[in-house]
C-alpha cells in the first residue's frame, strides 16, 4: 500500500475546491489553508491517546514487534504492520484505515524497518544494506550506483512485500509531512490576516507554494551499517520524534 504524496495533498485540496473560488490567488490560498487544516486535524492525535491505546494493547497480550499505535483517518489505532501491508487472500472486504502523515507514524515505520532489516538481509544472504534508498516519481526503487548487491536487494523486496511497502510508505508519508511543514508559516500568516489586502500580501509572499512547477523535497531513506533507518529531505537529516 504505497501512499503517493502528491495524491494525498491533491485529494485534500480537491475536496475543498468545490466550496471556494479558485479563479484568483486568494481562493487558491483558501483551498490550501483548508487542506492543510484538514490534514493537520487528522494528524494531531494527542500523545496521551496514543499512550493509552498502547497500554491497552500491551495489557491485552499483543505486544508483537510488528504492532504499533498509528494515527489514522479513524483516529489512533493499533495496527499490525505485517497484516496491514499484506492483503488477505481475496483482498480486503473493506479498505483499511488510512495512515496519516504524522511524525508518530513515520517513526513507527522507521523503527519497524530498522528492527526487521538485519534479519531481512541475513535471510537473503545480503552482506549489507544499501547506504541509501529513494523512489522516483513513479515509485520505482532507486539504489546507489556503487551498491554491489542491488540485484539481490531488489529481488528480496519482491519476495517480501511487507518490507517493500513499509519502506515506500515511510518515504511517502515523510514527503507529505515535509511539504506540510513548509506551508505552516503561510497558514499562520494567512489565518491572521485582518483584511483582503493583508491576505493578498501573504499570498504574494508565498506565491511559490502555489506554483505548479514547485518541486517537492527529495526524500531519502538512509541505512547504517547495521540496518538502522533514518530519513533525510534534500540531504538534511530529519528527526521523527513522536509527539
Amino acid at each position: 500500500m504505497f501512499i503517493q504524496p502528491a495524491s494525498t495533498w491533491s485529494a485534500a485540496v480537491s475536496a475543498i475546491s468545490s466550496r471556494v473560488r479558485l479563479d484568483h490567488p486568494e481562493g487558491l490560498a483558501a483551498a490550501n489553508v483548508a487542506a492543510s487544516e484538514n490534514l493537520a486535524d487528522r494528524t494531531n492525535i494527542s500523545q496521551a491517546a496514543r499512550d493509552l491505546l498502547a497500554a491497552e494493547t500491551k495489557a491485552a497480550g499483543n505486544p508483537a514487534a510488528s504492532t504499533a499505535v498509528f494515527d489514522t483517518n479513524q483516529g489512533a489505532m493499533t495496527l499490525d504492520i505485517d497484516a496491514y501491508f499484506q492483503p488477505p487472500p481475496g483482498g480486503f472486504a473493506e479498505l483499511p484505515p488510512l495512515m496519516m502523515p504524522s511524525a508518530n507514524n513515520i517513526k513507527a515505520l522507521t523503527d519497524h524497518v530498522s528492527a526487521r532489516m538485519p534479519g531481512f538481509l541475513a535471510s537473503h544472504g545480503i552482506p549489507e544494506a544499501p547506504a541509501s534508498v529513494s523512489y522516483d516519481r513513479n515509485g520505482a526503487l532507486q539504489l546507489p550506483a556503487d551498491y554491489p548487491y542491488a540485484k539481490e536487494f531488489k529481488a528480496a523486496l519482491v519476495g517480501d512485500p511487507v518490507m517493500a511497502r513499509s519502506m515506500q510508505t515511510a518515504a511517502a508519508l515523510s514527503s507529505v509531512h515535509v511539504e506540510m511543514q513548509k506551508s505552516l508559516p503561510f497558514h499562520e500568516e494567512y489565518s491572521a490576516a485582518n483584511s483582503a489586502a493583508d491576505a493578498a500580501k501573504v499570498v504574494a509572499k508565498y506565491a511559490w507554494l502555489f506554483a505548479d512547477s514547485r518541486p517537492s523535497a527529495s526524500i531519502t531513506l538512509n541505512f547504517s551499517a547495521d540496518g538502522r533507518l533514518s530519513v533525510s529531505a534534500d540531504g538534511e537529516p530529519i528527526s521523527w520524534a513522536a509527539g
